[in-house]
């Protein structure tokens, strides 16, 4: 899950406004709860991490693309007996942000500062390595112990994708979490080469 970047900024905040021994409890405890948010992402792709190519959904390995029509109807459930929240934060519109959940075929052209997905020839959607804003998305992009994460923030819809190269560079595994108006989607896409 994407941790708000500007935990560690709010700690170091926190013990320089409060001062003496109690601020000091108080960061470490801080520090503790938010240190994935304090781990950086690595801009240089490790040498031997080659995304490039045509990949095919090995559908007998990866999670079922998730239900929106069962989201839709939780959602619309809640939002009866009063607990609905913003339209815009639904996560029925998780496939559409997060395409590799849905998608049986992907292009990907992975450059030295970014890489360009397609997913089924049809939707393109480009990740540049490190902080990026593009329309209402923050994204995050890099690498950590030896896989490329992706992480994007809208308000207070929370994404990450972990790409895994595996089997000589002939299998990719993409975890996908996703946090959305509540509802938490988790799935596991994995393709092959053909």
């Amino acid at each position: 899950m994407l941790r708000n970047p500007l935990a560690c900024t709010m700690t170091v905040s926190l013990r320089r406004q409060t001062g003496g021994k109690a601020a000091v409890g108080i960061a470490l405890l801080a520090v503790a709860a938010t240190l994935g948010a304090c781990t950086q992402l690595g801009t240089f792709a490790p040498s031997d991490f080659d995304l490039s190519g045509e990949w095919v959904l090995d559908r007998q390995a990866s999670d079922e693309t998730p239900d929106i029509d069962a989201i839709r109807d939780r959602e619309d459930r809640e939002l009866m007996r009063g607990e609905g929240a913003n339209a815009a934060d639904s996560a029925a519109f998780v496939v559409q942000d997060f395409p590799v959940l849905a998608a049986r075929r992907l292009r990907i052209e992975q450059h030295a500062d970014s890489m360009g997905v397609r997913y089924d020839g049809r939707q393109y959607r480009d990740v540049s390595w490190g902080d990026r804003t593009r329309d209402l998305w923050t994204v995050r992009a890099g690498w950590s112990d030896g896989r490329l994460v992706v992480r994007s923030e809208r308000g207070p819809i929370r994404g990450e994708e972990i790409f895994a190269l595996e089997n000589g560079g002939r299998r990719l595994r993409i975890a996908v979490s996703v946090d959305a108006g509540g509802e938490q989607v988790r799935a596991l896409r994995v393709y092959r080469r053909p």
